[in-house]
């Protein structure tokens, strides 16, 4: 650590505070940055995982990452950063880690190195993180974070990702539900499209329509769980042209009819 710089003790943040709660996991706190806060280099005693619900900020951790909603950052004790918050602030939930709170050796390991994944923004377990903190509840809050974690187990840390391919999937991202041209992704990043297509395919392994596919597929998998919507509302609000074509990419990506597939999870 270098001299000077703050070390945040245990239960200690940034920003106002807008609640804590104890749970098997660790103690989980609720935070909202202020916009256009500076935050000096510093680092926390503890090790934490930040998960980014809303809003947007800058962190300076070996490099600069940017985060937004549906960023999980993993802070083992004493590494050091800086942030800088955007316009609107940020909301963060910070997680205080107890490693015999998840039960998970393999988990619990990968903790303690540091790292930033994303979830998309549109993702079920961040909605059922904020619900749980919402409703103050630190039995469904230990689950919501545990479901959160188990997500993130196998997304790749975001490292040294070009920044081209960081604003292609940002954009694509933040409304799985448009379909932007290759003409605009292109304009975002100052590539030729025809450079942006081939060289997305190179990074991926995919094109960026099956991305495209593939993220709209699992959006509406997970909607699947949920009881409020018919098929076919499934299908026009995650991007599909109607329920015959989500039916139709479904059954090709799962091997299952969407229909069937909500029966085996309903019980």
């Amino acid at each position: 650590m270098r001299a000077g710089t703050p070390s945040l003790g245990r239960h200690q943040s940034f920003g106002l505070c807008l609640g804590t709660l104890p749970t098997p996991a660790g103690l989980v706190r609720d935070t909202r940055l202020p916009p256009s806060l500076a935050l000096p280099r510093h680092t926390h005693r503890s090790s934490y995982v930040c998960v980014v619900l809303d809003g947007a900020y800058l962190e300076d951790w070996r490099r600069q990452h940017d985060c937004r909603r549906g960023s999980v950052l993993i802070h083992p004790a004493n590494t050091s950063h800086a942030n800088q918050v955007g316009s609107h602030g940020a909301r963060c939930v910070n997680i205080e880690l107890d490693a015999a709170g998840f039960g998970d050796p393999d988990l619990a390991t990968r903790l303690t190195r540091p790292g930033h994944l994303r979830l998309p923004p549109t993702h079920a377990a961040l909605s059922g993180l904020a619900d749980a903190l919402a409703a103050a509840d630190p039995f469904a809050t230990h689950e919501a974070i545990l479901t959160l974690l188990d997500t993130c187990r196998d997304l790749p840390v975001n490292a040294g990702r070009p920044r081209w391919l960081r604003d292609v999937i940002d954009a694509l991202e933040a409304d799985l539900s448009v379909s932007p041209s290759l003409t605009e992704l292109a304009a975002l990043t100052g590539l030729h499209p025809h450079h942006l297509a081939k060289a997305f395919k190179e990074s991926r392994h995919e094109t960026i329509g099956a991305y495209l596919l593939r993220r709209r597929l699992e959006w509406a998998d997970q909607a699947l769980r949920g009881h409020d919507e018919s098929l076919a509302e499934i299908a026009l609000r995650c991007g599909f042209c109607d329920q015959a074509h989500f039916t139709r990419a479904y059954n090709r990506h799962y091997g299952i009819s969407p229909g069937r597939k909500r029966r085996q999870m309903q019980g």
